[in-house]
Formats: C-alpha cells, structure tokens, sequence
C-alpha cells in the first residue's frame, strides 16, 4: 500500500456499521499523512486491518471519528492558509502586499516603503538582494499579487461558510443559505437555488452545498469569479487574449487597437499558453534541484572538514604524546594552527553557501510564484503574467551557472610527518599542518576517446590522472566514483574503475545499453572532477539496422516524412500528390492536399505542417487537423521565389523554416508566417557552396546539416548560415554518393541516404562514420529509392521506402 501526503486511502470489510479515521500522531501536530477510513462493527485495534495498516505505515496509530479528523483537517489547512498571508518583513498579515520583480511579496506600508532609497527610485528586496527599480509612483506603481488577493477570498469565503449566524441569501437576501453559486459567488436559499436552476442566464452555473464549499477552499481553491469587464469598453466582457501584447482585450478592441494583432478566444488559447507556462518552469525546477544538492553537498564538506579536523588532531596527540612534555608547546601550536585553518574554511564555505542560498530562494519563489498562480490565478490572470514569468525564467538561464553553486573550499588539510632528528633541534620541524602538496581536483585531468561518444553495446575507456598542488602525480589513495546517466531516461549505471598503476591513474570503463544522450559522472572523494558531468553521445550499434523493428505497409510512394508532436507520422504520399497522418502503428488517421510532384513536409510546435511542392515551386501550409492556411512561392531567384525546391525543416529553438531551394543552391529561411527572413548559400564547390542541394536537419546545437546532391557530400552550417565544415569520408576510401534525404536524432547521430546504391550511411556530428545499412531489394532491411528520412517520438529513424511502398522503421 502506498501512502502519500494528503492522500485518502479506503480499506473496506464486509460490515458496514461505523467510519472510522486513523490518524498519524506526530510530535507536533496531526500530520495528514495519511487518512485511512476503515468500515468496521467496533472501534478494535486488534482489527486485522488496523493492524495491517500500523504494520505498514511503521508508527502507531490512533483512532478518532471520523467527523473529528474532519476538524482536524480543516484546522491544518487554515492554519497553512494564515502562515501564506503572513508578511514576513512585520510578521503580521498582509496589508496592501505588493509584489516585486523576483516574486517576493510584502506589505506596502510600512514594509516596503521604508526600504526605498533616498532618492525614491529603487529599493532592495529583503529576502535575496535583488534591486528594484521603482516608477514615478513609488511603491504603489508595484504590481499586486493576485495569488495573495485569491487566498485573502478564500479565507473571507470559508469564514461565511462557517458563520451559521451570517448566511443570508445573497439573491433574496431574506432566506437561509444553504448552497453557493461557484459562477456568481453567491450564497443562495433553497429557493433561490431552484430558480436559479430555471434562469436562462444562469441555468449552467455549478451550486455547491456549503460542506463542498468547506471542502473546495480547504483545498486552497478560490471561488469562482466573474470575467472582468473591459476598462474601456464597460459593457463587455475580457474574453479575448492578444497574444501580440500579452493582454486581455473585448470583441470591440479587436476592431481598433489590437487590429492586425494576434489574438484568440481565451478559452481557446488558455491550455496551450498554461502548457507553455509550465514548460517554462522546467530550467528553473533543474536549477532548484542543482541548488538543493549543491547545499547538501556544503553539509557534506563541512562534515568532511569537521571529521578531518578530529582525524589530524587525534594524530597530533599522538605524535606529540610520544615525545613527553618536551613537546607540549608544539602541540598547542599546531592545535591552534589546525583551529584557525579549520576556521577560515568552513567560514569561507559559509560565506559560499550563504550565495548559493540566496540562489535557492530566488528559485524556489519563482517556482513557488507560479505554481500558485496558476493553481488560484482567473485565465486571465495567469495570461498576464506569463510574461513576467519567462523574463524572470530567462534571467535565471543567464545569471546562474553549475559550476557556480558547488563548494569552492576543499577538504584537503593534511599532517606531514617529517623525519625524527634529535629532538632539541628539529621539534619545530617535526609535524605540521599543510594543504598545499595534497591532492589537487583543478590539476587533476581526464582525457580519453571514451569522451567522444560510443555505440549502444560497446564497451569505451576514459583515463583519469590525479594530481597534486605542485602537479606532479598523486600517490594518495582515492575514492573515485564513475556513473553514467541516459538523460532522458534518468536511468544509471555504474562504471568500472582500474587502477592502472601507483601513480594516481585510473581506466574508467562504461557500457552504453542505451541509445541517445548521456552524462558521465565523475567523482573523487566526492567531489565532481573538472568537466565533469562529461556529455557522451551514444548512437545506435551497426546491429541495430540489420533488421527493422516494425514495417508499414501500403503507403502509396512515400516521399518526406516527419513524426509531430503527438507521436504521428506524417508522410507525402502518392508520388508527392497528397499527406497522410498515420499512428505510429501505420493506421491511417486523415489524407488531404491536392499537390504537384510534392517532396519535404515538416512541423512546427503547435502542429501545422508545410510541405514543398517541387512542380509548383512554392511552400503549402496546412493546419493541425489537414486544412489549408497559405501558400508562398513562384518560380525564380527573388525572395520567396523557388526554383525546384525539396527539402523543408523546422527550427524549433527559433521557430523559423529553412527551405532547401535546390536549383537556386541556396537555403531560403521563412518564419511560420511564410515570411522572407533570410537566405545563404551560392552556386559553387567551396566551403559554404552548394550544387543542388537537397535536404537538411538541425542537431541539438542548432546547427544545420544539408545534403549537398552534387558536391557529394554533407555541408554544416549555424542557424545564420555561418559556414562550419563538411564531411563524406566513408570507411576504405569510399565517400557519399549524390546524398539525398537527411535525419539527425536525439544523440545528435546523423543519418544520410544515397539513393543510387539504395543505402544510409551513419554518422556522428562530427562527421565521424559510424556505418551503413541497407542495399537495393525488396527484403525487409532493403530499400528501393529512399526519398525521405525522419526520427519518430521513439528515437527510431523513419526510413521512405518510395518503389517498395512502405515505412521501415529502424
């Protein structure tokens, strides 16, 4: 049975007489750990499932009734409610809060106001140091908080839930409430419910009897407000967000202001921008997460320092000990010594962690921030302040760095024993406390082709060479730790570490079952070496591509494919004249288009798909569910104007198109807009030239990769078109022949077909080649015309086999 905090879990006998709730007691207070209701005849605690329940939950349990855990529960969530309207500048509840940049939140006066610089335009947030700027307004130009105000509704609402004496009927004011309106806010009658019911304006609202309403608010969750009216149209309503100023407009701002904006129904763009809220958030909780353990991480060292402090002090007695009296002095100095050095670290590691806090609380309030608006936020207002939200987030992704949070100060203090000369000259000499010729992380270094990447199945090697602070080879004995972590995944493993010889050199070997990206993690004495966590792509093994995982079948000659966000292949068929979307099972889901001689076909983010068309020179752009939005070309050499174009792919970290314009030789980038933004390449055989090209894909770095047709080779550009290199060596002197279609996937491990001897060729970024697969036939693993290469939601990679009519998924 597993038990989480606040949850419910029901174990049921046959009898069915009284409710019983156990109740975890802690020392100080109920904790809600777990409420347990249990159906039973009597209140025994010999009953075999309170005695399951006790064994499982390992503590004892105390029986109450059930309406009392009720009270009980209420209780902790209102007093979880007062400490979240508790100003922690006075301590006392919020008075006008206001919240800052940094998403702390104060009370107006007397609070923030007396923390405004003389001149009147700035103040210092109290809890991590961020400098405000203020507007001519002062503290009162500062934003409120909502989620604040939302929590002050949701005590005033349980207040009058709770007060018998001060429920009258908000419609007819003379009747007993009994039930609320969660649309209107309303307390409401028995009567006034029944009409409520019947109004046509009303008749959809949701009534709620007061315990739910107890219940609801006890949950943390508002009553329902109205939609705000408009500030400059006061008869209507804020149904519409302009996603081109961030902001909730009328149907009649539409019409003037917010004209040619973008703009939507609320309802209709509220999931997708909460979605992106949410998406925004996960640098910040991996940053919250790096905090947290690089704090655990300064306990630790304090520890370490503090255990090594005890270790080398015994030691110093010891020593000294066995010199009698003669060496009393000596020991006192260097006790004191080791005292002041001990000292100094762990202040300068305090001085440290006291930063690396101050980075928590930042972190932890805008996540804190967020998450409570967009638990208490109206649409609107979680609309409104998803822009604040992703400045902040974006400020984070620049202010912070790893390597940034982790301890400074080391470990790393020794008691060097020199030799033992006549005790009256060399006492001075005998012992003394030192750090300086110890082992050294900075100096220390790791090298290896283990660093490059490897294939799944194969075993790689990276070395590691201790050092010491005056860099020559440690002989001291480590504790190194290596693991190897699958990123998306999360899944570990253990690396083997050799000892090569006495000289402080280490093998780590490590055994990729999985394809994709990696992090290799690397340890001493629990410290993280330098470079490390070491990125290590691992591609798929030559055996992966002998044989393909699955096959679909009866597509009519397919041509691009891509997968979209929802895991569905979506394929030129017909010999470029239509688009199907497919499950990732091969099911048919829809067909449209009416295209001439059609080849790339990629997506964007929100699912809209664009499509080449090679006969009619020009991109089609058709929406998530098939229908036609807009289409953009003509023959020739201008802006917007193609010449044969084929391949088409979609930059995602820039949201823009780069279209392969084949007989102009060039790359044309479009925004989702099918808007000219740019252009690169010419006619040619040099770096940065292209002869028909053909096809390209982005990596993970943003860098684009083209198939250059009649250069027979592979060209790598940044998402500018800044010129990176090339590569088409293969293995015993053979070299790309007429490239065609392109994929890149997650390990950044690149796939090229040749369609004159029917194969793909693999390849790592860096244009290393890794092997091939395939061949002319109509076996399985065999390809006739391979016109189009993609990578589906499972890494796989999506081969068109265009003459043999089928998918061959690998």
């Amino acid at each position: 049975m597993f038990l989480s905090n606040s949850s419910l879990v029901e174990l049921q006998c046959r009898c069915t007489c009284v409710y019983l709730v156990f109740v975890v007691v802690s020392s100080e207070l109920f904790l809600w750990n777990v409420a347990v209701n249990i159906v039973t005849n009597n209140y025994d605690v010999r009953h075999p499932i309170f005695l399951q329940a006790q064994k499982e939950l390992k503590t004892n349990l105390t029986i109450i009734p059930k309406a009392m855990a009720e009270r009980v529960t209420t209780k902790e969530a209102l007093k979880k409610l007062d400490a979240q309207l508790e100003c922690s500048l006075c301590l006392d509840t919020f008075k006008q809060p206001k919240l800052l940049p940094c998403f702390h939140v104060f009370c107006k006066s007397p609070c923030l106001e007396k923390l405004v610089t003389k001149d009147g335009r700035s103040l210092t947030c109290p809890t991590c140091r961020h400098i405000v700027p203020l507007s001519e307004r002062g503290v009162a130009g500062l934003q409120s908080d909502f989620h604040i105000d939302h929590l002050f509704e949701i005590q005033d609402a349980f207040n009058k839930a709770e007060d018998d004496n001060d429920k009258n009927c908000g419609s007819c004011e003379n009747g007993r409430a009994t039930g609320y309106c969660n649309d209107c806010g309303d307390f409401l009658c028995d009567r006034c419910q029944t009409a409520h019911k019947f109004v046509k304006l009303s008749k959809n609202h949701k009534l709620i009897s007061l315990d739910e309403l107890k219940a609801q608010v006890t949950s943390l969750v508002p009553p329902k407000k109205a939609v705000p009216h408009c500030p400059k149209h006061s008869e209507n309503v804020l149904k519409i967000y302009c996603d081109t100023c961030s902001t909730l407009i009328c149907m009649d701002c539409t019409i003037r202001i917010h004209k040619d904006h973008n703009y939507d129904l609320v309802a209709d763009v509220l999931t997708k921008h909460k979605e992106e809220l949410v998406s925004s958030l996960k640098p910040v909780k991996e940053k919250l997460d790096s905090v947290q353990r690089a704090l655990k991480d300064f306990d630790t060292r304090a520890k370490a320092i503090h255990n090594q402090r005890a270790a080398i002090e015994a030691n110093i007695h010891k020593e000294i000990d066995e010199q009698h009296r003669l060496l009393d002095q000596r020991r006192t100095e260097l006790v004191g010594e080791l005292e002041m050095l001990t000292q100094q670290k762990l202040k300068d590691l305090a001085a440290q962690r006291d930063q690396v806090e101050i980075t928590q609380v930042k972190l932890t309030s805008c996540l804190e921030y967020t998450e409570g608006g967009l638990k208490t936020g109206t649409d609107g207002e979680v609309l409104e302040m998803k822009s604040s939200v992703i400045k902040r987030v974006e400020h984070f992704s620049t202010e912070f760095e790893s390597n940034a949070i982790q301890p400074e100060t080391r470990a790393d203090i020794e008691l060097i024993t020199k030799g033992k000369e006549p005790l009256q000259q060399a006492y001075r000499n005998f012992l003394q406390i030192d750090h300086s010729g110890s082992f050294s992380l900075e100096n220390s270094h790791t090298t290896g082709n283990g660093l490059k990447g490897a294939t799944t199945g194969e075993t790689k090697t990276v070395s590691f060479q201790a050092m010491t602070k005056k860099n020559k080879k440690s002989k001291n004995k480590l504790d190194l730790k290596a693991e190897l972590v699958h990123i998306e995944s999360k899944d570990k493993s253990k690396c083997e570490v050799v000892v090569v010889r006495k000289h402080g050199q280490y093998k780590i070997n490590y055994h990729p079952m999985k394809r994709g990206k990696h992090e290799l993690h690397i340890t001493v004495n629990g410290d993280a070496v330098r470079g490390s966590p070491f990125p290590i792509a691992v591609a798929p093994s030559p055996q992966s591509f002998v044989k393909p995982s699955r096959v679909v079948r009866g597509v009519n000659s397919p041509r691009g494919t891509v997968s979209n966000n929802k895991g569905q292949l979506v394929v030129v068929e017909g010999g470029g004249a239509t688009v199907s979307v497919l499950t990732p099972e091969g099911e048919n889901i829809r067909t449209f288009g009416k295209l001439s001689n059609a080849h790339g076909v990629t997506v964007d983010k929100d699912n809209n798909m664009y499509v080449m068309e090679y006969g009619n020179h020009r991109v089609n752009k058709f929406s998530s569910d098939g229908e036609f939005v807009a289409a953009v070309g003509s023959p020739g050499s201008g802006n917007l104007q193609f010449t044969n174009p084929v391949g088409i792919c979609y930059n995602r970290r820039d949201n823009d198109l780069y279209v392969v314009d084949q007989c102009n030789h060039r790359i044309q980038v479009l925004s989702t807009d099918l808007t000219f933004i740019r252009c690169f390449g010419t006619r040619g055989n040099g770096n940065g030239q292209l002869q028909s090209p053909l096809f390209a894909a982005f990596d993970s770095a943003n860098n684009l990769y083209v198939t250059d047709h009649g250069n027979h080779r592979v060209q790598v550009f940044t998402a500018e078109g800044q010129f990176l290199g090339t590569f088409s060596q293969k293995a015993n002197g053979q070299k790309l022949s007429r490239p065609y279609a392109i994929a890149i996937d997650s390990s950044d491990t690149v796939y090229v077909s040749e369609n004159g001897p029917h194969h793909v060729s693999v390849f790592t970024s860096q244009g290393a080649y890794i092997t091939t697969f395939g061949g002319p036939g109509t076996k399985e693993g065999q390809f006739y015309g391979i016109y189009g290469l993609s990578i589906d939601r499972n890494d796989s990679v999506v081969v068109s086999d265009l003459d043999n009519g089928r998918l061959q998924i690998f």
